[in-house]
């Protein structure tokens, strides 16, 4: 069965990268998407933003913002942990490599990917907290698992499982902190 999901795969990647134009302008807007292996740090960014904004509203640290700030941290690390150490070290699927753009990934393995995996994490716990900019989150997010694909370093269903991982650790980050909240 892997062996005729795999060429399904190769050609999904293949329109979907191939969807919008190679040019200098559109490579520069997705690679600062990318941020060639540190996307978290727009995460980083928009969370320090939100809790500035929180901060002016009402001064001083809330046991929201504490919460937010946990959950925040344990999601990401976890995250992290899964994709990167146990789960590309197993599948050891190589990335792309007849992509014009794949000079410009990382070495590590292709699956899952761990762009995906963190971008989907952060949105789903900055959702869980600002419901209100919930479709701004999950939409960069998006922009960080398609930039992926466009640069050459995954495949498709590589985005797609890290995507689903990130949602699947936050969620359940978040309903195990909320339950041991609860309890004390």
């Amino acid at each position: 069965m892997l062996n005729q999901i795999l060429p399904f795969d190769g050609q999904i990647t293949l329109f979907l990268s191939s969807i919008l134009p190679r040019n200098k302008l559109i490579f520069d807007f997705f690679s600062f998407f990318s941020l060639t292996g540190n996307s978290i740090l727009i995460w980083a960014v928009i969370s320090v933003i939100i809790l500035i904004i929180e901060e002016k509203k009402n001064p001083g640290i809330s046991k929201k913002d504490k919460f937010f700030m946990i959950i925040f941290t344990l999601s990401i690390l976890s995250t992290v942990l899964i994709v990167e150490l146990p789960l590309k070290n197993f599948f050891r699927r190589p990335r792309p490599s007849n992509h014009p753009l794949a000079y410009s990934c990382p070495k590590s393995y292709s699956f899952p990917s761990g762009h995906s995996a963190t971008a989907f994490t952060a949105a789903t716990v900055l959702s869980f907290f600002d419901k209100k900019r919930k479709w701004l989150y999950y939409s960069i997010a998006s922009l960080i698992a398609y930039s992926r694909i466009y640069l050459g370093c995954h495949y498709f269903f590589d985005v797609v499982l890290g995507a689903t991982l990130g949602i699947v650790v936050s969620r359940s980050t978040i309903l195990l902190a909320s339950l041991i909240v609860v309890k004390k």
